[in-house]
């Protein structure tokens, strides 16, 4: 769309918001909000919209849509073994890594977003790629493209308020890929804005930015469906977004293991699995959350970032089964992998 259409269309939404028209609650801008939610066991909604039709469009215009049929080199690969990803980012950016603070409905495209910046470092550092580093991706963009170019403009599906489901923003990234956080002419994505994200999940990406997109696609996503799918994903290099309803309990936060319980309440969540420890006693992967730093406080192991929980195989193995959490690769597959800064 040109820029006139979409200051249009965003200046009358800008309006309606503050009208309070926007009939899914907005997630505050301090972490310490999401913290008191979670405490008073309240709903906490982070955005993901479930939305079956969307993933039976990408299931059937898919070839291969299932990690299941593409994984044939990974199966087995990840029992009883132990592997971090965030170390990766950390190591191309030299800094500890910091979790996204996200504005608005919009945690599909941050878990997306933490994901490809973290599938790009492992490219780097482990495949010697000739790419640089640069910056992280720009989610604003990935949440716009997968509400309107894929939801909308695809399968015709229209949300209110804010949110989109996973696999609507997976078929974004392959097909249309991705920026980074630069100024493209007039488009400013250097820092992140809830409000620009809320205005692209609007009105869709920018005509003119797509082509510039298409340089960076994502080479396959699929859709991962048990533990052990995950798990062989992340032992072999392979982030996976995690989005279902799955709540966890905070009242109390983190065991001594670094381990959040679930919750019966729902948060229509989308996270990262970015790491895994299959160990027989307590099997389960680290998931990193888009609330900021200081949302949850309690141990820590295998020096996880701030921000981050480990969460147990069965919790993880219910939320796959929910359909619509996504390995990311950057290949045409899920090539054996033997990767490790541990």
């Amino acid at each position: 769309m040109d820029r006139r259409s979409f200051l249009a269309k965003t200046s009358a939404l800008s309006l309606a918001g503050l009208l309070g028209l926007n009939l899914q609650p907005k997630l505050a801008r301090a972490a310490g909000t999401f913290a008191a939610d979670a405490y008073n066991d309240k709903i906490v909604q982070g955005g993901w919209l479930n939305a079956p039709e969307v993933t039976r469009y990408f299931v059937k215009n898919t070839k291969n849509p299932y990690l299941s049929q593409v994984n044939s080199e990974i199966r087995g690969t990840g029992a009883g073994k132990m592997l971090a990803l965030w170390p990766y980012l950390e190591q191309v950016t030299g800094r500890p890594l910091l979790p996204h603070l996200q504005e608005i409905g919009d945690c599909v495209g941050h878990s997306f977003g933490l994901g490809i910046d973290i599938l790009t470092s492992i490219q780097i550092i482990m495949r010697k790629s000739p790419q640089r580093w640069v910056a992280e991706a720009a989610t604003e963009i990935i949440y716009g493209g997968g509400r309107v170019e894929i939801g909308t403009q695809e399968y015709g599906k229209r949300w209110r308020g804010d949110g989109v489901n996973g696999t609507a923003v997976a078929e974004f990234i392959k097909r249309y890929g991705v920026l980074i956080r630069q100024r493209y002419g007039i488009w400013d994505f250097t820092n992140y804005s809830g409000d620009v994200a809320r205005q692209l999940g609007r009105s869709g990406v920018p005509d003119e930015l797509e082509p510039i997109c298409r340089i960076h696609p994502v080479g396959c996503v699929t859709l991962v469906r048990s533990w052990e799918e995950a798990r062989d994903c992340i032992y072999n290099g392979y982030p996976v977004t995690l989005s279902s309803s799955q709540g966890f309990n905070t009242r109390y936060g983190r065991d001594k293991d670094g381990f959040l319980p679930p919750s019966r309440r729902p948060w229509m969540h989308s996270m990262l699995l970015a790491g895994m420890d299959d160990n027989p006693k307590r099997p389960g992967g680290l998931i990193i959350n888009s609330w900021g730093s200081t949302w949850i406080k309690g141990p820590t192991r295998h020096n996880q970032p701030d921000g981050s929980f480990w969460a147990d195989a069965a919790v993880i193995d219910r939320i796959c089964k929910q359909g619509d959490s996504v390995a990311l690769s950057c290949y045409a597959g899920y090539p054996r992998q033997d990767y490790s800064l541990w």
